[in-house]
């Protein structure tokens, strides 16, 4: 059987490449990825192949029925099915040689894009689990689009019909789980919609998980499409008078039946396998660690309506699946309620009493707006006491808040974090609202000053943070400080050595004598100069009389990690604006370790300068002054405490928080850095689940032009030389004449 089937297989696959026809679709479809993938992956900066994934079904919803629509409708056409069929091999057996004849074809093409991942090796470590998973994805997503196409081909004998009806069925599968769609059905039917839909599932593999549930959904997708193939080259063969004709349609209407029900159902089931670096979607070790230490009973409570919009869908998905994680790790230790307070008065006091309220919604319902209120919420309760999570909306950061709740809830003391005011530093009132939100979590926070009438920091606060400052510290103060970290405390200083000025365009070097006597005493300092990096820098919105435009902004720098600390474990991309280069002279080079640094083509610029962002930085800048500068550090004193240095107090700023598309590595590296100076790291590896995409930095400037050009030119270029190496081949066997006993002239 199986022989018969990749004979059939290899005639289907090398059918294509007998005619000019399949090398144009390959040109098309690689040239089309190429072009539109290099436009967006040059401005995203990024190592990852998810421009070409965003791009990948709507590209393959034309190409693989354009592939496909040849297969039967070609054979009819020719009056060739009837005499193949006569042959001895199985209708089963031909039509699935049919299959793996389109996705070796398929295959093909996507091998391709393989000179994308290659190409982005030169320029950033690639994530090859993600890609190997996202390949894997399209494959699956191509199966089932293969089976679609498969069967609109059996239907007619027209190619550019079976062209047309494998498009539109693609395309309703593919509409029937976008939100349009969905927010338009009532609940129950917008469900099914969207665990029908073949996007939602795409788009989960592509992730970089290859879940069960999305390996059954394509499995039955492609299962009942070759069944309605099945179903339509069997018809025309049995007359519709006989029993087995009847017996064929209720066996295929079962098969699909089945299929159906395996999508739908196949959503309960649990099993995944996370490629991801760091297994970002599994649960954590410490989270495991953190539920088998308790020595009480936790609570989970998920308050969530039967009827979530379909917005919340994908989420609901991830967020059943980090309970059941929790609950299984949990054990004894762990209680999951879950329950709808539309349904139950009960759980609707209950909820109300602990500060959660339904969210109103906006539904699209017979062509008509209306807003709905839903429950989606969590709460976690320990010993009387409740910690609330009002609307899940996202589900990047969940598991880090849900064991930072568990934590808070069941340590009897929290660390005490002190925000040092008076000289004009950022506060909890003023510039440090989103980070007070978040070390609030794990954290008992105060603010306090410390000056000539203070003896000393007050003996409850752990960690002492210094964050910016327009006027110098006094020398009690420093003396205070200095004494504080000598008696074991730890000292959080994020500072930088000059002042920028943003509308007058101008910045000039600033001192801290208290400070900076501290710093040195320990080897350290703050440089009084400005960070720039040519490569990793965000980029500012200049105007100008024809409107604005955009630049890139080398002193608004990216900082990247510089070792394996902790605290810089998973972070990347973090927000220095207008920071400085530390200084480190210390003699045991075990005490210092570097968190953050600017790439290769960093530096530093004296002070005064100009900040103007419109100018030619190439021309300030001198080649022999290009190099990586430290950025933040880590310190251990020997006998002491321990000290963290930036150059900048940008990153934890509301400003650069809420404005830079990085922010959230800033305050990622600001927690890590305060639970490993309160000497309390537990979480730090939960939080630092980062899923974005290594930054693309290449080494040189013809690197970039290569890998475009290398892929958008010289790939479809090969498969023409293949494809004109191979027809001239072809032409030529055909125009050789035969001797009587068949044998070439």
């Amino acid at each position: 059987m199986i022989g018969r089937i990749l004979t059939v297989a290899k005639r289907e696959f090398a059918g294509y490449f007998d005619h000019a026809t399949a090398y144009i679709l390959l040109v098309i479809f690689l040239g089309i990825n190429f072009y539109f993938y290099f436009q967006e992956a040059y401005v995203l900066g990024e190592a990852s192949l998810r421009p070409m994934l965003s791009l990948l079904p709507w590209l393959l919803l034309f190409f693989v029925p354009a592939v496909c629509m040849r297969s039967f409708a070609e054979e009819r056409n020719a009056g060739t099915l009837e005499l193949v069929l006569s042959q001895p091999i199985q209708v089963v057996e031909f039509l699935l040689g049919k299959f793996l004849g389109v996705l070796f074809f398929l295959l093909v093409a996507m091998a391709g894009t393989l000179g994308i991942p290659l190409g982005l090796t030169f320029g950033a470590d690639l994530q090859w689990g993600v890609v190997f998973s996202q390949y894997l994805g399209s494959m699956f997503l191509i199966s089932a689009l293969i089976a679609v196409g498969l069967w609109a081909s059996s239907l007619t004998r027209n190619q550019v019909t079976a062209f047309i009806i494998g498009v539109t069925v693609s395309f309703a599968l593919y509409l029937i789980g976008l939100p349009t769609v969905t927010l338009s059905l009532p609940g129950p039917l917008a469900a099914v919609a969207a665990r029908l839909g073949v996007l939602g599932h795409f788009s989960n593999v592509a992730r970089g998980v290859i879940d069960l549930r999305d390996v059954l959904y394509f499995a039955a997708l492609g299962t009942a499409f070759l069944s309605l193939t099945y179903f339509s080259v069997m018809r025309e063969r049995l007359s519709r008078a006989r029993p087995a004709y009847g017996r064929l349609r209720v066996g295929v209407l079962g098969l699909v039946g089945i299929a159906v029900f395996t999508a739908l159902a196949g959503a309960q089931l649990r099993g995944r396998l996370d490629l991801t670096p760091g297994k970002v979607y599994t649960l954590s070790s410490p989270t495991a660690d953190l539920l088998g230490g308790l020595d009480d009973l936790v609570t989970i409570k998920l308050f969530q309506s039967a009827e979530l919009p379909a917005q919340l869908a994908p989420v609901s998905r991830d967020v059943d699946d980090l309970l059941r994680d929790l609950d299984a790790t949990g054990g004894a230790n762990v209680n999951l309620v879950r329950l709808d307070p539309d349904e139950d008065p009960d759980a609707r006091e209950e909820a109300g009493l602990l500060g959660i309220r339904a969210v109103p919604f906006q539904i699209l319902a017979d062509d008509e707006v209306s807003y709905q209120e839903r429950y989606f919420a969590l709460a976690v309760q320990y010993a009387g006491e409740s910690q609330m999570i009002p609307l899940i909306r996202q589900t990047a950061d969940l598991e880090y808040r849900l064991a930072s709740m568990i934590r808070a809830l069941t340590r009897p003391e929290r660390p005490n974090i002190g925000i040092l005011t008076g000289h004009g530093e950022l506060s909890l009132d003023a510039g440090l609202r989103l980070a007070r939100g978040r070390l609030a979590l794990e954290y008992d926070l105060m603010e306090f000053r410390v000056d000539s009438t203070t003896a000393a920091v007050p003996d409850s606060i752990d960690v002492v943070v210094i964050a910016g400052g327009r006027t110098p510290l006094e020398p009690a103060a420093g003396e205070s400080l200095s004494r504080f970290v000598d008696d074991g405390g730890s000292l959080f200083v994020l500072k930088s050595g000059v002042t920028a000025d943003m509308q007058a365009r101008y910045a000039g070097p600033t001192f801290d004598p208290a400070l900076d006597s501290l710093l040195q005493a320990r080897g350290l300092g703050i440089v009084p100069s400005m960070v720039y990096d040519l490569a990793f820098n965000e980029q500012v919105q200049v105007p100008s009389s024809l409107g604005s435009f955009i630049v890139e902004y080398p002193l608004w720098t990216l900082a990247q990690p510089a070792s394996g600390h902790v605290i810089v474990d998973g972070v990347a991309n973090v927000p220095i604006r207008f920071g400085s280069p530390l200084l480190v002279e210390v003699e045991d080079s075990t005490q210092v370790t570097p968190l953050l640094a600017t790439s290769d083509l960093g530096g530093r610029l004296g002070t005064p300068l100009s900040i103007d962002a419109t100018q030619e930085w190439q021309r300030l800048i001198s080649p022999e002054d290009v190099t990586m500068e430290t950025l933040a550090l880590a310190y251990t004193q020997p006998g002491g405490g321990r000290i963290v240095l930036a150059g900048s107090s940008s990153p934890i700023h509301d400003e650069t928080l809420s404005q830079s598309m990085s922010g959230l590595a800033g305050m990622v590296f600001f927690q890590n850095a305060i639970d490993w100076l309160a000497q309390d790291e537990a979480l730090i590896s939960i939080r630092s689940k980062d899923r974005a995409p290594p930054l693309l930095l290449f080494p040189n400037e013809w690197l970039p032009d290569l890998t475009r050009y290398g892929n958008l030119a010289g790939v479809p270029l090969l498969f023409v030389l293949i494809g004109v190496l191979r027809l001239a081949r072809r032409r030529q066997v055909q125009q050789r004449s035969f001797t009587e006993g068949g044998a070439l002239v």
